[in-house]
């Protein structure tokens, strides 16, 4: 009994190719749809903080230039 073995040796050689490995890895790494609103609804978060600063920045610089 060898010790530390898994019951399947692990064919490194032609693991790139196997497809029903690949198929349950991107199966276990697909995103429900909770977490792709949730990344949206970030990013469209974080795009309105960025325009209301550059709009900030803008006024401030207008009223800067205009004193």
């Amino acid at each position: 009994m060898a010790f530390g073995r898994n019951k399947e040796e692990y064919d490194w050689l032609n693991d790139p190719f196997d497809e029903k490995k690949a198929a349950r890895d991107r199966e276990q790494a697909r995103m429900s749809g909770g977490a792709k609103a949730a990344l949206g609804c970030g990013c469209l978060l974080v795009v309105l903080v960025l325009v209301v600063i550059l709009v900030f920045a803008f006024v401030q610089f207008v009223s800067i230039a205009s004193v």
